[in-house]
């Protein structure tokens, strides 16, 4: 464990293992640097639809019927006000 500082604009991403050993046809996993490609393409959407942009690039990649679970919280850090 250990503490993060969040500042405004940051996003925060937790997921499940099925998002990053998900598996295209040729046999390689979807992956951390894949998600966090995502993530950075799609940061200025809201939560929701950052979550759907995961699971859609999930499912563009992996191209076959998920074995494991999709899970995943997006949350943004902002400023009060």
């Amino acid at each position: 464990m250990r503490e993060q500082e969040l500042a405004p604009g940051d996003v925060l991403a937790l997921y499940t293992d099925g998002i990053t050993e998900a598996c295209n046809e040729g046999g390689e996993e979807f992956g951390e640097r894949c998600l966090i490609d995502l993530l950075r393409q799609h940061r200025d959407l809201p939560c929701q639809a950052l979550l759907s942009a995961i699971v859609d690039g999930v499912q563009r990649f992996s191209c076959q019927e998920q074995s494991d679970d999709i899970t995943a919280i997006v949350a943004k850090f902002r400023t009060s006000g």
